[in-house]
């Protein structure tokens, strides 16, 4: 497990650019490829997390993964919720 990344993605700089989505890109990819169903919080958090693992060269995807579980669980309901409202809009306007 790469702890650097953790601490790299708890960093409060880090993690504000996180919590940032363009929804608009994210529609437009996910329109073509994604049930509706998987477009979840955690897995848009789980793609911004993969998004910054790539820009300081991690891609190991088990490494990922096990570093998107631990800072999702320390995150707090109210930064899990931004995610749940990017998904809900995402969702809605994949429908329309």
């Amino acid at each position: 497990m790469d702890t650097n990344l953790v601490t790299h993605l708890q960093n409060p700089l880090i993690f504000h650019g996180l919590l940032q989505l363009d929804i608009n890109s994210y529609i437009r990819t996910l329109q073509q490829k994604v049930n509706i169903k998987q477009v979840t919080a955690y897995n848009l958090f789980k793609k911004r997390v993969a998004e910054e693992s790539r820009l300081i060269n991690v891609t190991d995807g088990k490494v990922i993964g096990l570093s998107t579980n631990i800072v999702w669980r320390n995150m707090t309901s109210a930064q899990k919720n931004v995610f749940v409202i990017y998904a809900r809009q995402i969702r809605s306007r994949i429908r329309n």
